[in-house]
């Protein structure tokens, strides 16, 4: 069985990967993205630790800054465990959780959308500050004005030795345990599996291999009513 794998992201970023590919560049890296999260959120502990903006984003932050694990407990008490990697492209199984994380991330990318929700919070609070133009390669101050779309990226094959779980294991065993336990799922169990299989690629994507939509969508994600429609750019 060979599956087909969905990326979620914005208009901002579709120029460059239909350059280059998927996986190519990797902005949080290569234009220290992260970096300047690390000195935002950094900034804002310093002066406004007590700012409630930043209270509200604090942990989930504090995850990406640190690369780590961000866990909570859902209202069944179930734990429930989300992986904050950005060393890399990630993709998913689920079409709707792509779509969910590209309609839910303005900017398509959670590591831009915090750096400018980071930066918009200091400057309310006029805070003084400059972000060392070493790390201040992407110029992420450009985009929050700018008018986004929501875009899915389709990927329609990878090699299993491509692509390696969220926790950083091959990819191969858990794709061979979905191959052997679809036939004996339910369409409902495939759709609820599915939103929680997400894979960092190993290589790039050549462009040929990807087919690109914008998202529109209907509801809200989370809701039971939010549906999505896809239309090919």
């Amino acid at each position: 069985m060979v599956f087909s794998y969905f990326h979620g992201t914005s208009t901002i970023f579709l120029d460059s990967i239909r350059k280059h590919g998927l996986g190519a560049v990797n902005p949080n890296i290569e234009f220290k993205n992260l970096e300047v999260l690390k000195f935002l959120f950094a900034t804002c502990e310093h002066h406004i630790p007590n700012n409630s903006k930043h209270q509200h984003l604090r942990d989930t932050t504090k995850a990406m800054v640190h690369q780590g694990i961000h866990k909570l407990v859902d209202e069944k008490g179930k734990k429930l465990y989300n992986y904050y990697r950005h060393d890399g492209i990630f993709v998913s199984l689920s079409k709707i959780r792509a779509a969910i994380y590209s309609v839910t991330n303005k900017y398509g990318s959670e590591i831009l959308e915090r750096c400018i929700l980071h930066y918009e919070i200091l400057i309310e609070e006029k805070v003084e500050f400059k972000i060392p133009p070493e790390i201040d390669l992407f110029n992420f101050r450009q985009y929050i004005e700018v008018e986004t779309k929501p875009i899915m990226v389709k990927i329609v094959s990878v090699p299993d030795k491509n692509l390696e779980t969220e926790d950083g294991k091959p990819a191969s065993d858990t794709l061979n345990f979905l191959r052997r336990s679809i036939p004996s799922m339910s369409q409902k169990d495939k759709f609820e599996r599915f939103q929680f299989y997400n894979f960092k690629l190993l290589t790039p994507i050549p462009v040929e291999q990807l087919k690109f939509y914008e998202i529109e969508y209907e509801g809200s994600p989370g809701q039971k009513k939010f549906e999505i429609m896809l239309c090919g750019i």
